[in-house]
């Protein structure tokens, strides 16, 4: 019996195979902790490929795309803790506050907190996708957030459902070891891929599979 190669299912397994060894190569990257901003730039670098139909290998463009924006993404990382931080100690010291200047210092730091959250949809994305210094990514993935706020709310729906997912069931946190990093960050890129098109004038050529 012989099996075609090009057939939609082996195409499949393929592509499903190549999504869990990058998974584990996600996680590997995230062990020393201080390298989970990089390894997210790098996951969103090759998933934004494939979800832009570029198909090609996953892990050596992975490693690579690690290592060219390691220093970028885990700076951006950096500050993106440091802001989170900030912004969750104050919500929680405000909120405790039942006044009125208590109450309206809670509601702008509310806004500043999605603000923060859409960026966060976009920073590490940007910083795969362009060149950028690490102050223009910041600003560009609030202006594009602004600007795109209907695939925004999608991007962060999709992040807290992820969340609380992984939060809530065993079940969902073993999807997410075997699979579920890349997985996620693919439906993500599929729709970054959208609103990046705005911004990309010329679209790339695609790669082949080897």
């Amino acid at each position: 019996m012989k099996f075609n190669m090009e057939s939609p299912v082996f195409r499949f397994l393929e592509t499903m195979t190549d999504f869990i060894v990058l998974n584990v190569i996600f996680l590997c990257t995230c062990i020393p902790v201080i390298t989970i901003g990089p390894a997210v730039c790098a996951l969103f670098s090759v998933t934004l490929q494939e979800a832009r139909e570029e198909h090609g290998y996953m892990v050596r463009p992975y490693l690579q795309a690690l290592k060219a924006n390691f220093k970028s993404a885990f700076q951006l990382s950096l500050i993106y803790a440091a802001a989170g931080a900030v912004l969750l100690f104050n919500l929680v010291f405000w909120i405790q506050y039942d006044t009125l200047a208590g109450k309206l210092v809670f509601l702008i730091l509310v806004f500043c907190s999605f603000i923060y959250l859409f960026s966060l949809c976009y920073g590490m994305a940007l910083n795969a996708r362009f060149e950028n210094t690490v102050r223009r990514t910041l600003k560009n993935s609030i202006l594009i957030a602004l600007s795109n706020m209907k695939y925004s709310v999608i991007l962060l729906l999709l992040l807290a459902l992820s969340v609380t997912l992984y939060c809530m069931s065993g079940a969902c946190r073993i999807f997410f070891i075997i699979f579920g990093f890349a997985f996620i960050s693919y439906c993500q890129a599929y729709i970054l891929v959208k609103v990046f098109e705005k911004y990309e004038p010329e679209r790339p050529v695609k790669a082949i599979r080897g």
